[in-house]
Parts: C-alpha cells; structure tokens; sequence
C-alpha cells in the first residue's frame, strides 16, 4: 500500500532489556546520561508503541533473595563476561580456562541498592522529561548459574537446586542445575526484608520469593517482574528432556503430581505478590513439547489469571539456527494467549557472554525479525493478530557498549516487519489444540507420545521448508461463525489427526465436505476420518521400512548421490504410535496415493489426498508422520538418525503439490541444510520471507495461478514451476501470477508512478516477458474498490489492458510483451 495510505500499526510497547555495566559512574547525572543514550538510540522504535519499558538485568536474581530492606547494603551484579559458578560447568577445564567468568572492564562500580534504586528512577523521570515516554521497570528474575555469582543459591541455600518427583530428587546433570520452584527452604538466621528474624525451616520457595519481591519492587521503584530462561515453568529449561522423558523412556511421571507442584508455586508467589505483573521466557520448546516433556500446566496458569502475557519466541535460533523449532515453539504459544496481545522478542546483544548475535551469528542478516515476524495468529472474529509487544534482548553488549549503528540497523528492518504485519491467514493455518493437548496428558500420561509427535513433527516440517507461518487455537476456530469462519477459504487448515474424534472429527469432515481444504498428519484413530480419506486400520507396526510409492517432485539435487534416503526407520513411542493405517479402496477414482511403506510384505500407507466431486473443491491430504530421533543420552535436541534413513517430514512439504502448490529446493547434495520460507499475506500482497543457512539452495515454485512473479526479480516460464535464487535473508513482495506455455524470461520491477489518462497513482508495477499469458494480479483491495486501478501496455499513456475481477483479484487473459500496473 502507498505511503499515503499505509495506516501505521501501533504496538503496545516497546520493552528495552540492558544490564548495569553501561553505568561506569554512579553520580546522578551520570546516570541521566546512560539512561538518555540508551533511551535515544531506540527513540524511533519506542515511537511506534503506546509506552516503553527497561528490563533491567542486574545479576541472576540473588540480589532480590538478599534483600535485606537497607537502600546501603552492596549486592553482587553480573559485571562479568563469562561463566559465573564456574563449579556448575562440566565443559568447564581447570580454573583458568578462559571461559571462567571475568570482570567486563578495570575497577567495576560497587552497586548498592540505593544505587538501583537511582537508576530506576531515572530512566522514568528521564523517559517523561527529555523524551515524553511513559516507561516502566521491570526487574529479573534467573534460576541458573552462568550470570553472576550467588551464596544464597549455591552455599547458603543448595537446597533450593534440588528437584523432588515421586519421593525421589532428579536431575539430568550433576554439575548443571537451576533453582526448582517447588523446593523448599532450609531455615537460617539471616535477616531479610521479607524475613528480619530469618527464614524458617521448611519453607516453600515460592512464598519466599514472592514477600521478598513484594518488597523489594515497590522500594526500589520496579513495576513488574520477568521470570527467564523457564523459571516457574520447568526444572529442565535447555533440553528437549525432562521429568517425563529421558531420550529413551516415556512417560516417566505422574502429572498430577509434577503439574500440581509447578502450579504450588505459582499458588505460593501470587499470594505473597499479588499486585505486580508477572512476565515469562519460558522454555527453548513449544507448547506441546513442554507438556509432553514436563507437563507444564500452560492453561491452568491462563484460566488462573497468574500471566496476561505468553512467553516470546526463543532466542536460541540465533545459536543453534534452529529457526524450525523458535517457530514452531512461537505458533503453538501464540494460538491461544491468556490476555490481548502477545510479544515478539529480538537478540541482538549479548551482555553476559562474548557473541552479540546481530553483529557475530546473524551477520547482519534480519532473518531472525522478518520470519517470526510473519507469524501471527488468527481470532475468533477470523481475523490476524500480529504481536503488540516488541522486546530487544539487550541493547548493550558484554563490555557495556550501547552500540547506535545497530540500533539503526536493526529498527528499520523492525518497523517494516511491523507495518507489513500479516493481515490474512498464509497458504496453511496450524490448527493448534491447545486445550485439547493439556486434557490428553491430563486424561493419560500414555498420551505423552502422541503430543511430543504434535509439536516435533511441525519443527521437523518448517526445518525441511513447509510455509508455515499462520495459527489458530482451537478454543478460537470453535468460537467462530460462518462470516469468520469464511476468511480461511484461501488457506489450508494443517490438523494432526491424533485428537480427532468424535464431534471434533466431525467438524473437519464436514469442512472439506463443504469446500473447505484440510491437511492431516499423524494417527488417524477416527472412523469418519479414516473413510473421508479412504483408509483402514491394522496392525500398528514401528522398525525399519522401506519407501515404495513416492509420487511428488522431489528437491533437485546438484551432484549424483549414491543413494537418496528411501528408508524409514518409525519409534512409535516418540511417533504417535505405530503405522496401521492402509488403503481401504484401491479403485476408489477419487484417491491419489502418494506415498506407501512396505516392511516383511506389510503395506502401510504414508500419504494420501482425496477430493470428491461432490465436495464443492474441498481437498483432504493427510501424512502420517515419523520423527527421526534416536535414543540419546543427555543433549539439547534431538539427535538425528544416520543419514541414510529419510527425515520423512520433507513429505508434509511436497503433499503441498496435491493442493496446486509446488515448493521445492534445489540444494547440492542431500545433507545441504534446506532453506526457510514463509508466505505472509499483507495488503492482499504475497510476501516471500525466508532465510538460507546454505547459500546455494534455491527453489522452484507453482500456484494454481501459475509462477509467481516476484517484484525485483526475473524467472523463466513455460508451463512448470519456475526457478528462484532469492537472497540469504529474503522478504519479498508478490502482486502477480503468471501462467503461460511458452517459454521466456518473466520480469517485475517497481516502477516510477507516471500519471495515466486514468489515475495518478501512488504504485506502479511493471511486468515484463508475457507470451499469450494468463495473468492474476492482486493489487491493494482499495484501488480495486475505488476504481483506482489502471493497467496498461508498455507506458503508463498508451493502450489500456482489459482485466476482469474475481473477489480479492483481477485476470488479464492471453496478454503478450509488457504491462504496467497502476494504483
């Protein structure tokens, strides 16, 4: 949309994270000083939003447990880079590996809590004085080891670091351990705010923390709090594993019990703190491998009214370039949120450690703000909510540099993110169960399984290219009514068949039999689901398969390969169960088999799609689903199987093709890394938006309408998919369509926007190469709406093009060389 008419998108805030080490100097107007740079710097960002906040990380949260009422009393800060309780780190080599936790800089201030006290202060007097923000403080609060240094939690109180499930205390590590929310202290004679005449034995974390918060926010100025890296969520924050999975055994744990006491905690907290807003980073996993993992009871804290905000997107992409699992673990948080909005968090620094990710891990590239910003998460009313809350994890770096060149870097790929915030469902929608998920581990632990397969299928799925970038909850989709339910006719729904059954079976049925188009994945274990897609049940089998039937144009590949992945090896504890699904009518004319699996003359059927003439154009795909984990012992993320056997979630991709949607990459071997790609729909455009870990991949593309024709690029036609390169990071704006047979080279480029006999406008597209094309444009729905758009042939003056319009689109028919499209 034109400048003119582009209404700019506000968010609710603009939260700032920074430590203390850009305060070099504790007199009053030095700390004005920092409070204003650091507020400046990100001034135009902070201007997109209603108010600002700092997240001020001060140490890892010991100085709250040590409060002691007196504004005088000096408290350890993190003003180290490295690893702080050196003990806590097996990766750790003799004390003086050079990992070990150091001063940042000579001569560190000596920080009392009069002294944070000041800078609160100052960064909202500053922020309404200079600046005319409204600014909160929040402060933070860590359960690990790596930030500062901590008596309370590792000499004083190691008994807060122990985790008790089912009479026993468990652990993953020995060394590594993080405070557990449910544990309980011993008591002491220490005078704290909370506590003058000490802590008493016995009691429970939660309670002390939070009469030590109720404290220590209000003296010190804080307006609410920050719970990080999974605190008050889950005992095993950084690894996929946890209290009810081991990598090998699953379910291990009563959930009851687990989830009764993350929940004491909770209970505890609230009840000593109850008038300050409590915010949560939650774990480095989804919705569902967090049930599935630890069972953290995610809606009992939202129906208590405990959170008003879910946790953002996880950092750790910028690490691990994980980019599949941060946005599979951001639609499962964002389908259903606890209050009205949500928030998006960005990590360009680092102030604790030696990357600072914008400069060091993301070179620079904004893959890590243009895809998760093309999520976002469809309402009851049908329509897209993109995040209110923008959050910049940290704006200085582990020296205490607040860096300006890339706060005007980075803010500019922000606001246009921002504004071009999707406003339409992208080619497929995540249904996302999020109640239902917490009733089936609820219901049985033997569910367990079946919602990890949920979640680690889909991060499987988005790592091998699936365009995914749009959710739903379900509580949302079953609010809906028809005039809502209307604005997902252009989108597919993806659905795991796994909780389907009964009325909810149903409701999917009757959608594709109404017109709607449905991709399944996972067990099918409902009647009605099995004969809408032609299927039977046997017996469920796992092990090694091979691949027999696989109907789909595959990735290209650049050199020979001695072989190409054609067998799968199922888990069925980690895998929804075993494969029992077969084809129930081999001469059904309505049924295309696309992949099958043969093992000791067993015949299991792995994808399928079906349309029935009597479905008004409603498609049903669905793909069953298998995860190439092996059994591990303690690591971060799963580990994949050899490379000889097939990530099978590759499939989920390709069955696209059964929908008129080709997506396919050409890569140069097949353990090259694949690409990234989103489609977001904004302003009725199409926007491509992805990243590449290897450079070299390239795609190939096909709509029912035909190629894309992407704005600034060229590609060539003829009856197919056509070809693409795209850059590392790629955000790239589509309007047109272009099916034709004979072959050439397609162009589009923005062009200047020369008056017409018909309109002044405000946009021209030129696009260029057309032999006898039939051409979809999907220009701004105002322009089509107000008469205001004009296409003609070759210069904006000369000879007007006939075009027809057709819903939110316009045709040009048999068209040849050159047309200007203006709006």
């Amino acid at each position: 949309m034109s400048q003119s008419r582009e209404r700019q998108r506000r968010l609710n805030r603009v939260t700032l994270e920074m430590s203390l080490k850009p305060f070099t100097n504790l007199e009053q107007m030095a700390i004005d000083e920092v409070c204003a740079e650091a507020i400046r710097q990100w001034l135009p960002l902070i201007g997109m939003a209603d108010k600002a906040s700092m997240l001020l990380w001060v140490a890892d949260g010991s100085e709250i447990l040590t409060w002691n009422g007196n504004e005088e009393t000096e408290f350890e800060w993190a003003r180290y880079i490295g690893f702080a309780n050196e003990h806590c780190f097996s990766h750790i080599q003799g004390d003086d590996d050079p990992r070990i936790a150091r001063p940042y800089r000579d001569s560190p201030v000596r920080m009392t809590y009069g002294h944070l006290g000041r800078i609160v202060s100052s960064f909202k007097r500053v922020a309404a004085e200079q600046f005319g923000v409204s600014m909160e403080v929040g402060a933070t609060f860590d359960a690990g080891p790596e930030f500062a240094y901590s008596d309370f939690k590792y000499r004083d109180h190691p008994e807060i670091n122990r985790a008790e499930i089912g009479g026993q205390y468990i652990s993953l590590k020995a060394d590594y351990t993080v405070v557990c929310t449910w544990s309980k202290l011993h008591g002491d004679g220490t005078a704290y705010a909370a506590y003058p005449n000490g802590i008493p034995e016995g009691t429970p974390f939660g309670e002390f923390l939070g009469r030590q918060c109720a404290s220590f926010l209000p003296t010190l100025g804080f307006d609410y709090i920050w719970f990080s890296n999974g605190f008050a969520v889950s005992y095993f924050p950084w690894t996929y594993l946890g209290a009810n999975y081991n990598g090998s055994q699953m379910p291990l744990t009563d959930y009851n019990e687990l989830s009764t006491k993350v929940m004491s905690f909770w209970d505890d907290f609230k009840r000593e703190c109850p008038n300050y807003r409590t915010e949560i980073r939650g774990t480095n996993f989804g919705t569902g491998m967090d049930l599935a993992k630890d069972y953290i009871p995610m809606l009992p804290l939202y129906e208590k009214g405990y959170i008003e905000l879910p946790p953002p997107n996880s950092p750790w992409g910028a690490l691990n370039y994980d980019f599949g699992l941060e946005m599979t673990g951001y639609l499962s948080r964002i389908a259903e949120i606890p209050g009205v909005t949500y928030p998006f968090r960005f990590y360009p620094n680092d102030p604790w450690f030696w990357q600072n990710p914008w400069r060091d891990l993301y070179d620079r590239e904004p893959h890590d703000i243009y895809c998760p910003l093309a999520a976002a998460r469809v309402n009851h009313a049908g329509n897209l909510e993109g995040p209110g809350i923008v959050e910049i994890l940290t704006i200085d770096t582990e020296k205490g540099e607040l860096n300006e060149e890339d706060a005007q870097e980075i803010i500019s790929h922000l606001r246009r993110a921002i504004t071009q915030a999707p406003d339409q469902p992208g080619l497929l929608t995540w249904v996302y169960p999020f109640r239902e998920l917490h009733d089936r581990v609820a219901g049985s632990s033997e569910h367990s399984g079946s919602v990890f397969f949920h979640d680690w299928f889909i991060r499987n799925a988005i790592n091998q290219g699936l365009p995914l970038n749009t959710v739903i909850g379900t509580d949302s989709l079953f609010r809906m009514n028809q005039d809502a339910a209307g604005k997902l006719k252009d989108t597919i729904l993806l659905v795991s068949a796994s909780w389907l059954t009964g009325a909810n079976a149903d409701y999917f049925t009757n959608y594709v039999r109404s017109g709607g188009r449905l991709l399944l994945y996972g067990a099918v274990n409902d009647s009605a689901l099995l004969d809408l897609l032609n299927l039977k049940s046997g017996e469920a089998l796992e092990g090694d398969f091979e691949v027999g039937h696989f109907d789909f144009s595959e990735d290209g590949l650049s050199v020979s390969q001695p072989f190409r992945s054609r067998k799968l090896r199922h888990q069925a504890q980690i895998g929804d169960g075993g494969f029992r699904e077969q084809l129930k009518d081999a001469n059904d004319a309505f049924t295309t088999l696309a992949v099958d699996l043969h093992q000791d003359g067993e015949v299991r059927v792995y994808a399928i799609s079906r349309q029935h003439p009597t479905w008004g154009g409603g498609r049903v795909g669905w793909v069953r689903g298998s995860l190439p984990f092996e059994n591990s012992g303690i690591t971060h993320l799963p580990i994949r199987q050899e490379a000889s056997l097939l990530d099978s979630s590759v499939v989920l991709r390709y069955m696209l093709q059964h929908f008129g949607y080709t997506v396919v990459q050409d890569k140069y071997e097949e353990s090259s890394t694949p690409a990234l790609m989103f489609v977001k729909r904004h302003d009725n455009a199409f926007i491509y938006t992805g990243c590449k870990k290897d450079s070299t991949v390239s795609f190939r593309l096909w709509t029912p309408e035909g190629i894309p024709v992407i704005i600034g690029q060229a590609t060539m036609a003829g009856g197919s998919d056509a070809a693409y390169a795209l850059d590392r990071t790629f955000h790239d704006e589509c309007r047109v369509f272009v099916d034709q047979d004979e072959p050439g080279q397609i162009w589009c480029r923005e062009n200047s926007p020369v008056s017409t006999r018909k309109v002044d406008p405000v946009r021209t597209i030129t696009v260029g190469g057309l032999k006898k094309a039939a051409v979809t444009i999907y220009p701004p729905l105002w322009a089509i709406e107000e008469g205001c758009l004009d296409i003609r042939h070759d210069y904006a003056t000369l000879e007007e093009v006939p075009w027809t319009r057709q819903g939110d689109k316009v045709f040009v028919k048999g068209i040849s060389g050159t047309i200007n499209i203006s709006w």
